[in-house]
């Protein structure tokens, strides 16, 4: 007799175990690719985060260099201004032929050179009361001599000054910020170098006018207020001489002494003061030169700017397309 025919329902423990292996495999797999997905997802938004946080890096640069050439301007603009500095006391800039370049200070030499003449005169005057005195038949002095004491001897009495000398203050301040900001932090972030080369000849020469008009204030303010001291102490030792004229209408041999030192003191100081002022007018003439080059120099600059903003705004527009 046959053994019976297992039941539908039934499963043999082979068939169990192979369909647990089976299942138990499949959910390896399944999870193995969920796991695959979700590294490519995290790589995925990484390279994203690093690619807006490059693009966000880069648009900052770009306004940062933008805003930096729109304060270079600026300052360029300030600093052209400075030239009303230089020509309160010198003059106007295109005006820097060594005769005619000296601008308001000319007149400060003119009225110290009239007053030397003035007192070259009563020199002269003096020195023909002295002839008179020894030689009788001496010319008598020329018509006016005892008023030009007595204006003279009036000018200098209580050791009063007839010349005022007051310092000049030429220096001009040109402004730096925006080009010591450059140099600190924004050399890395500025993209024309071309461009930068430009502005640093601009800011250079800034710095030798600097240096050049500090030059002829030192000149004028030492060397020319040193001859106008000379001079000032000159006439009181004329003065004197004038003062016993007028008062005894007469000279002593120590007077005729004294006055032979006073005119050549005079003349030395008057030689002296001239090349005071040529040295001002040459040294005048470089700088006004070196004044009028930077101030070419600035407008081709500010061209070079104004481009360079053009070209950057027009490289956003392509950006946003």
């Amino acid at each position: 007799m046959g053994q019976p025919a297992p039941s539908p329902g039934f499963q043999s423990a082979a068939a169990k175990k192979r369909a647990k292996r089976a299942e138990s495999g499949g959910g390896a797999l399944e999870l193995l690719l969920d796991k695959s997905i979700d590294f490519a997802l995290i790589f995925v938004g990484l390279y994203a985060a690093t690619a807006l946080q490059r693009c966000q890096d880069s648009a900052k640069e770009k306004q940062e260099y933008v805003s930096l050439l729109k304060d270079f301007k600026r300052e360029l603009d300030a600093n052209v201004l400075q030239e009303a500095s230089i020509e309160k006391d010198l003059g106007a800039i295109d005006d820097h032929t060594p005769g005619k370049n000296l601008g308001p200070m000319q007149d400060t030499f003119k009225h110290f050179f009239e007053e030397l003449e003035e007192d070259e005169k009563v020199v002269k005057c003096l020195h023909d009361e002295f002839a008179v005195a020894k030689d009788p038949e001496h010319p008598e002095p020329p018509e006016g001599c005892h008023e030009l004491y007595a204006k003279f001897d009036n000018a200098h009495s209580e050791h009063k000054e007839s010349f005022n000398f007051q310092p000049a203050v030429l220096t001009p301040f040109y402004r730096k910020e925006v080009w010591q900001l450059y140099l600190a932090d924004g050399v890395k972030t500025f993209r024309n170098k071309e461009l930068a080369v430009a502005i640093a000849e601009v800011y250079a020469n800034a710095a030798l006018i600097e240096e050049q008009v500090k030059d002829i204030e030192t000149t004028y303010n030492d060397a020319f207020m040193s001859q106008v001291g000379r001079t000032a102490a000159t006439d009181m030792e004329l003065a004197e001489i004038v003062h016993d004229e007028e008062t005894h209408h007469g000279l002593s041999p120590a007077d005729l002494t004294l006055l032979l030192h006073v005119d050549e003191a005079i003349k030395d100081e008057h030689y002296a003061s001239l090349e005071v002022e040529r040295t001002l007018e040459l040294k005048v003439e470089r700088m006004k030169k070196t004044v009028i080059v930077m101030r070419k120099e600035i407008i081709a600059v500010q061209e070079a700017i104004d481009a360079e903003l053009a070209a950057q705004g027009a490289e956003a527009g392509e950006s946003e397309e």
